[in-house]
């Protein structure tokens, strides 16, 4: 894939205008990812329960994408024994094992860390083959991801009614890309947002960081909202995110 292919992926459909897309939990796919010299990877890890969708990278390898595996499987002992048996080979008759030598580099497509009561969060690896990216990194590159359309609920009775937050990402969000340049990934943002709206009738804005940041393009129709985010993060943010998060204090998603 190159900068001006666009992931999109049919999400369920509702079952009727006025309900959220729902997710559907897909099967353990662990495909070794083919290797290229020119491409890149990501991590989408998808948490139906809470409807969040989050990416990581552009990553270079999947050895790059372990360590965030190896902690999202930390508190399910399921997964940690799937991931220890995609890493090493069995047991021998001394109850020794050996790390499988290509794991590292070319991991799996679709993981799924099974939860508490029913719940569980997918790892799905992305590639996308982008030799311009991967060129630039460890530098900070723009990813735009799309989402919507999220559906907004309503709660209560007659006059006590209330809007809630707007759901569906779990099930409508997708990677588009990353790009090195912020021109590259404004104009895929504004090309997701019109493929993704259609000829629905709908108010937009857009709200870019200063100083070469990134962004988000929203889009807000009768009950309904489309989101592009174009996320854009420096080795510096990242480690004060790092930091932030090990004091407790979430910083959450930013520009």
């Amino acid at each position: 894939m190159d900068n001006n292919d666009i992931f999109f992926d049919d999400p369920s459909p509702p079952s009727g205008r006025g309900q959220p897309y729902k997710y559907t939990k897909p099967a353990d796919d662990f495909r070794p990812l083919p290797p290229s010299s020119t491409a890149v990877l990501y991590l989408a890890i998808i948490t139906p329960h809470t409807d969040k969708y989050e990416i990581h990278g552009p990553a270079p390898s999947f050895s790059h994408l372990l360590p965030k595996i190896a902690e999202l499987c930390s508190d399910s002992p399921p997964a940690l024994d799937k991931l220890e048996d995609l890493q090493y080979t069995a047991a021998d008759v001394w109850d020794e094992r050996v790390a499988k030598p290509h794991f590292a580099e070319q991991g799996f497509t679709t993981f799924v860390v099974e939860g508490q009561r029913g719940t569980y969060t997918v790892l799905e690896v992305l590639r996308e083959e982008n030799g311009r990216v991967r060129d630039v990194l460890p530098a900070p590159v723009y990813t735009v991801t799309r989402h919507g359309p999220l559906v907004h609920t309503y709660t209560g009775v007659g006059m006590k009614m209330k809007l809630d937050v707007a759901k569906g990402m779990a099930a409508t969000s997708t990677l588009v890309g990353s790009y090195v340049e912020r021109k590259d990934a404004q104009l895929a943002a504004r090309m997701t947002m019109e493929l993704l709206v259609g000829e629905e009738k709908v108010s937009a804005i857009e709200d870019w960081a200063a100083g070469g940041g990134g962004g988000v393009l929203l889009a807000m129709g009768v009950g309904r909202r489309w989101e592009v985010r174009v996320q854009y993060e420096d080795e510096a943010l990242r480690r004060a995110r790092k930091g932030a998060d090990a004091e407790g204090a979430g910083v959450g998603w930013r520009f």
